[in-house]
């Protein structure tokens, strides 16, 4: 069967149409054609984070506060680039049986591990630090320092676009990307308590932010100069 044609970037025409105007196509690209990040980097002038070797996915959380000593995280969604998006949530019977979060952060976090690079919107001022802290707390294996890439959109956005708000509703509203779900706050306050419904519907808002976030990456991410931050 013939694949898609990518770009020596591994891209489909849809979102790198300049390459394809200049012949610079690949019927495949696998992980074996290179031997390593410079050698990719040498051999098609792309970035380090478009090697094949680094997947990359979109992480987003949801929980009833902001900080992770108060709160309970109470759904998940990690999109892979170009993939599925995998998720899990927390069930009214672990909100009260002492459990509470640890087995949904446990699953957020042996998730996260299977990638190189994770992107996020403020992660780095939420969603990280609120999961790093309850792994700790577990005693879970969180990540050590290296071991995973983090792009933050919200300082990218920050830095390249002047809008009156930073927030992700904001930038995905302003360049036309469709697909958040704004939710009312007794959803939030009955989700707290694990009623099924209103889970759900934060769990499908906590995916729908995963998917407007990778399309805001694939709009914005040639803008910056990817550096390798770990999260």
């Amino acid at each position: 069967m013939t694949k898609e044609p990518r770009c020596i970037h591994r891209h489909t025409i849809k979102y790198h149409p300049g390459c394809f105007a200049k012949g610079l196509i690949k019927l495949t690209q696998t992980k074996e054609e290179y031997s390593d990040e410079k050698d990719f980097i040498k051999k098609t002038g792309g970035e380090w984070y478009e090697y094949p070797g680094n997947s990359m996915c979109f992480l987003d959380i949801e929980s009833d506060g902001l900080k992770a000593d108060f709160s309970t995280m109470l759904t998940w969604a990690i999109k892979a680039k170009d993939g599925p998006v995998i998720s899990d949530i927390i069930t009214k019977e672990e909100l009260f049986n002492g459990l509470i979060d640890r087995r949904i952060v446990k699953s957020c976090v042996e998730e996260l591990k299977k990638y190189r690079i994770v992107c996020s919107y403020f992660g780095k001022g939420f969603d990280l630090p609120f999961l790093r802290s309850k792994a700790f707390h577990y005693g879970l294996d969180f990540p050590d320092y290296g071991e995973i890439y983090h792009f933050d959109l919200y300082y990218w956005v920050k830095s390249k676009f002047n809008l009156a708000r930073k927030s992700l509703d904001s930038i995905t509203d302003y360049l036309g990307i469709k697909g958040k779900t704004p939710l009312d706050k007794d959803v939030w306050r009955r989700g707290k308590y694990g009623d099924p419904e209103a889970i759900q519907q934060i769990l499908v808002h906590n995916i729908q932010d995963c998917r407007i976030l990778e399309a805001l990456y694939n709009r914005i991410f040639k803008q910056v100069k990817g550096i390798k931050s770990s999260l």
